[in-house]
C-alpha cells in the first residue's frame, strides 16, 4: 500500500494527548508513517489509506481522518476564494463515479469570518457544476464526504474516510454501567490510556487494577485480548458484568491478585491502568506511593523488554523518580484537566 498525506480533525482536550494517541496507535501496530506538521488541533501524516482510517476508528481524541487533495492559505480567504482554488486544482471526475452522491463538510479550529454551511453550500454547487448536474448532494449518508477543515492560516480539503459520531462514547459512561464504582475512567479517557500503553490486536493487554474494567472495555472494543486483575472480588464480579454488558464475545481473562504479585513473567507487551487514587478510593490499607513503588517493580517483571506500561495518576505523585528508578525510561508525562478539583497526570513508560 503506497503512503499519502491524510489530516487528523483532533479534539481540543490537551495540546500533545491527541496526537501522541494517533502515533502509539501507528508504533503499536508498527505502520510506518512520517509526520508532515502537527498543529494543536490537526495532524498531518503521510501514510496509508489503512492506516488513516485504522487510527481513526481506534483513537478517543480524533474526529475524523481524510486524504489531503489539496491544501491553502486561508489569511484574508473568502468562501470565494476557497472554494474556486479547491474547484480548479482538484478533478472531481476521478473522485466520484457516476451517481454517487456527495455532501461538503467545514470545520474550523479558530475564529472565521463566514458560518460553515455557506462554504459548505459553495463549494457543494462547484463540485455539482464540474460533473455537469449527474451526482446529487446529499446531507444525510452520502456516498463521498468531502471535508474542509480549516486551522490557524491554513485549510485543508479532503475526502473523509472515517468520522466518529457524537455521542458515541455515552452508552459506556461510568453511570450507565451495569456495574458503577464512583470515581472510574471515562470511557474516552480509558481508551486514551489503552492506546497509549501500544496495545493491538495481537498482543496481551493487562490492567492490574481494573476495578469495575472500564479500560478493559475499551481494549475489548478494539479487539485487544485484555487481562483484568484486582485485589477485591466485587471489582472482578464488577468487571465481568460490564465486559459482558458490552463485548460478550471477547476474549478477556479476569484475576483476584494483588498488583504487587502478578501472576505473569516477561511476557506481557502493554499494560494500562488507573489505580486507586487515595483521597476517595480503597488501597486496602497501604499507602498509595509504596503501593505503586511495589507495583512499578512488578510491572518491571511482567512486561517484556521494551514493553509499555500506561499509568494515570493525581498530579503531585512522584510517578517519574518511581519509574527510573524500576529500570524504566519515560516516553510521556503529560497534564490533563478533568474538572475543578482533578488533574490527571498520564505517564507513558517504556521497559529498558
Amino acid at each position: 500500500m503506497k503512503d499519502y498525506p491524510h489530516f487528523f480533525h483532533l479534539s481540543g482536550v490537551h495540546s500533545q494527548l491527541p496526537t501522541q494517541e494517533i502515533t502509539s496507535i501507528l508504533d503499536g501496530k508498527k505502520i510506518p508513517y512520517k509526520i508532515i506538521d502537527n498543529f494543536k488541533r490537526c495532524l498531518i501524516i503521510n501514510c496509508s489509506k489503512y492506516a488513516a482510517t485504522y487510527v481513526a476508528q481506534r483513537a478517543s481524541y480524533c474526529k475524523r481522518s481524510s486524504s489531503l487533495l489539496y491544501k491553502g492559505k486561508y489569511i484574508d480567504a473568502n468562501i470565494s476564494d476557497i472554494s474556486e482554488k479547491i474547484s480548479k486544482n482538484i478533478d472531481f471526475t476521478q473522485l466520484l463515479t457516476k451517481d454517487e452522491s456527495f455532501c461538503v463538510r467545514v470545520y474550523y479550529t479558530g475564529e472565521v469570518s463566514f458560518k460553515s454551511i455557506e462554504l459548505e453550500k459553495k463549494l457543494g454547487k462547484e463540485i455539482w457544476t464540474q460533473m455537469a448536474g449527474k451526482n446529487k448532494a446529499k446531507m444525510k449518508n452520502p456516498d463521498k464526504t468531502f471535508v474542509v477543515l480549516i486551522v490557524n492560516n491554513d485549510y485543508f480539503f479532503g475526502m473523509e474516510l472515517f468520522a466518529r459520531k457524537k455521542g458515541s462514547f455515552k452508552s459506556r459512561r461510568p453511570d450507565v454501567r451495569p456495574f458503577f464504582k464512583p470515581g472510574t475512567l471515562e470511557p474516552m479517557f480509558a481508551r486514551l490510556m489503552v492506546n497509549l500503553s501500544l496495545a493491538n490486536e495481537d498482543n496481551y493487554l493487562v490492567d492490574p487494577f481494573c476495578g469495575p474494567g472500564g479500560i478493559l472495555v475499551e481494549g475489548t472494543l478494539m479487539n485487544c485480548n485484555v487481562i483484568g486483575l484486582d485485589i477485591d472480588k466485587k471489582m472482578i464480579q464488577g468487571s465481568k458484568k460490564n465486559l459482558e454488558y458490552y463485548t460478550p464475545k471477547a476474549n478477556y481473562e479476569l484475576i483476584l491478585a494483588d498488583a504487587r504479585d502478578l501472576p505473569f513473567y516477561e511476557n506481557i507487551e502493554s499494560i494500562a491502568t488507573d489505580p486507586p487514587y487515595g483521597r476517595s478510593t480503597s488501597t486496602h490499607g497501604r499507602e498509595i506511593i509504596k503501593l505503586l513503588m511495589h507495583f512499578f517493580g512488578e510491572a518491571a517483571n511482567i512486561l517484556q523488554s521494551k514493553g509499555c506500561l500506561t499509568i494515570g495518576m493525581f498530579e503531585e505523585l512522584p510517578l517519574k523518580e518511581i519509574a527510573e528508578d524500576n529500570g524504566f525510561i519515560v516516553k510521556y508525562l503529560e497534564k490533563i484537566y478533568i474538572h475543578k478539583s482533578l488533574t490527571r497526570r498520564v505517564g507513558v513508560f517504556i521497559k529498558k
